[in-house]
């Protein structure tokens, strides 16, 4: 029986031996010191750049790896060459490791002007990134962010504030247009029906899918107390590919209620 466990113990850990050298594998691709991800094979995956606000962090399947991995592998030959490279643009570069040790290194030439000479690699490059991209915001392991007291929106237009308005769950509204400010009551039932009016958007990405410029846009920002940002989304009023309908449509009904709120304030 003594005989029987030992042998059991030994293939259990031969199997994880095993398992651990089919994890080993690993590549990192490098943009720039502000945009690069790393994926394990069956590991972590990490991703920066593809969130403003944000590192994403998730866990990779051997399905995932594989998915970026057979995108990047015709790279494995020359990397993404460029015959005439900017001198004033560091390359980027792809690493592929196993068990921790590099196996190969290729450059990276995300710029390159090479008068319309075609780069069918580059096109492997940019599904390979929007794939990690996509995996990274469905399924980012960063903690929920805390329970809001605080819920503003702030208008732009190119570049230049237009006007802005928060509301605090302590009782007090504020909104503020060029040197005009107001400020106005809010009872905690009024913010709890505006958080729930955006709560769909709480801890989750969202980006516009096709934006077409020279529009209003801005941002609503999610704060757990006075000067702390948890989470800021972006709108855009030129988003044309309809995935904003309903972020709009909820914009709409809270810009309303602050509406009515700032008509009921007594005169300033």
């Amino acid at each position: 029986m003594r005989a029987a466990i030992l042998s059991l113990s030994v293939l259990l850990a031969a199997c994880a031996a095993s398992s651990a050298e089919i994890a080993a594998e690993s590549i990192e691709v490098v943009y720039s010191e502000t945009m690069y991800y790393t994926i394990e094979d069956g590991g972590r995956a990490r991703i920066v750049g593809a969130d403003t606000q944000r590192v994403l962090e998730f866990d990779a399947s051997r399905e995932d790896f594989r998915r970026v991995a057979d995108l990047l592998a015709p790279l494995q030959a020359e990397g993404l060459a460029c015959v005439s490279p900017s001198e004033h643009i560091r390359p980027g570069y792809i690493v592929w490791r196993r068990a921790g040790e590099e196996t190969r290194r290729v450059e990276l030439h995300i710029s390159c002007y090479e008068g319309g000479v075609p780069r069918p690699l580059a096109e492997n490059v940019r599904r390979a990134w929007r794939a990690m991209a996509e995996m990274g915001r469905a399924r980012d392991l960063a903690p929920a962010m805390p329970d809001p007291t605080i819920i503003g929106v702030e208008w732009m237009y190119w570049g230049n504030p237009t006007s802005s308005w928060s509301v605090s769950r302590s009782g007090e509204g504020r909104y503020s247009e060029g040197d005009r400010t107001q400020t106005f009551a809010v009872s905690a039932a009024q913010f709890d029906e505006i958080r729930d009016i955006f709560r769909p958007y709480e801890n989750r990405w969202f980006e516009c899918d096709r934006v077409i410029a020279d529009g209003p846009y801005g941002d609503i920002v999610w704060s757990s107390r006075e000067g702390r940002e948890d989470q800021r989304t972006r709108f855009d009023a030129g988003c044309v590919s309809g995935d904003a309908d309903d972020l709009f449509e909820r914009l709409e009904r809270v810009q309303a209620l602050v509406t009515t709120l700032r008509g009921a304030a007594p005169p300033q």
